[in-house]
């Protein structure tokens, strides 16, 4: 029955003579009443049974819209790539089903909002906190984000509440903690893969080798996903491998996570071996002649050569 299949279904009701204008004031799935106008996406129906089946079909295509909305958050979203973050991922839509208000705490530069895109996908209003929130609020969930850890829900109550925190709430509120980018390296990868993945769909051709993914995997990542972001959009757009390491290097006021000697080997390594490599394919491979040019004697040279498999 349709009572059966509507609990999520918002009605509105209207006078006769305001029957066009409410039409044309909303966007609506389903109308009951004559069909006045043609309106994509909206189905008008005439009967209690029609009604019925209309808002079945509504339900799955909302469905299907949703379960869409998912798909290609998990093909293109950087912050949801890699094997690590998925277990957040599904903790996260645990909670959406079993708890009318949760919090998700992160460091900054964690892109919280992807977590909420996907659990609800993409149908919430986003809020950024302060004090005079507004309580009228007309949304079946709500995304609060920069919610400080005593923040107090009163008044909010009759709709799905996320909270985004960057630290605990004291409000005995259920949180779901997402790691910062260091302690979800393996990810790495993935979301390197999700940026090429995204740049290809819209026209673009991009290739990240495996030494400069090296190199981002060796980096500590302060600023989290939004840093990473940052960073890789610029790196692609660089060619010389000296710039492109001077990228990830740069801005480093934090050493959380760092392990500098480990982090500069690197760096250099990434250097030596695109200079060397890019050397040998200028003088076809003459040992003689690159030697020349980057000021290195030949012993040195073919240790280097045999050190980064370019023999």
């Amino acid at each position: 029955m349709i009572s059966e299949i509507s609990h999520d279904v918002i009605w509105d009701l209207y006078e006769g003579e305001d029957y066009r204008d409410k039409i044309l004031a909303e966007k609506w799935d389903v109308v009951f009443g004559e069909k006045i106008l043609e309106m994509e996406d909206t189905l008008f129906v005439q009967s209690l049974r029609e009604l019925e089946l209309a808002l079945k079909y509504a339900a799955a295509r909302k469905d299907l819209e949703t379960i869409k909305a998912r798909f290609n958050l998990l093909l293109y979203t950087p912050e949801l790539q890699g094997a690590k973050i998925k277990e957040i991922l599904f903790q996260v839509l645990k909670f959406y089903n079993s708890f009318s208000i949760f919090a998700l705490v992160s460091e900054k530069g964690v892109h919280r909002h992807a977590y909420v895109d996907f659990v609800t996908g993409g149908n919430y209003l986003s809020l950024i906190y302060h004090e005079d929130l507004p309580l009228n609020i007309n949304s079946h969930t709500v995304f609060i984000d920069d919610v400080p850890p005593d923040f107090s829900p009163a008044g909010l109550g009759g709709r799905k509440i996320i909270l985004g925190m960057d630290s605990t709430p004291k409000n005995n509120i259920p949180f779901v903690e997402i790691p910062p980018l260091r302690e979800r390296k393996m990810d790495i990868p993935y979301m390197l893969d999700g940026v090429i993945k995204s740049l290809q769909f819209q026209g673009k051709t991009v290739k990240i080798d495996d030494d400069l993914t090296k190199l981002l995997i060796e980096y500590h990542w302060p600023g989290n996903t939004q840093e990473f972001l940052e960073k890789v959009y610029e790196i692609i757009t660089l060619e010389n491998p000296v710039d492109q390491a001077m990228k990830i290097a740069s801005g480093i006021d934090e050493i959380k996570g760092l392990n500098l000697k480990e982090f500069v080997d690197s760096l250099v390594e990434f250097v030596e071996k695109k200079v060397i490599k890019k050397a040998l394919e200028e003088n076809e491979g003459n040992r003689k002649k690159v030697c020349e040019v980057l000021n290195m004697n030949y012993k040195t040279l073919s240790y280097k050569m045999k050190k980064y498999g370019l023999t």
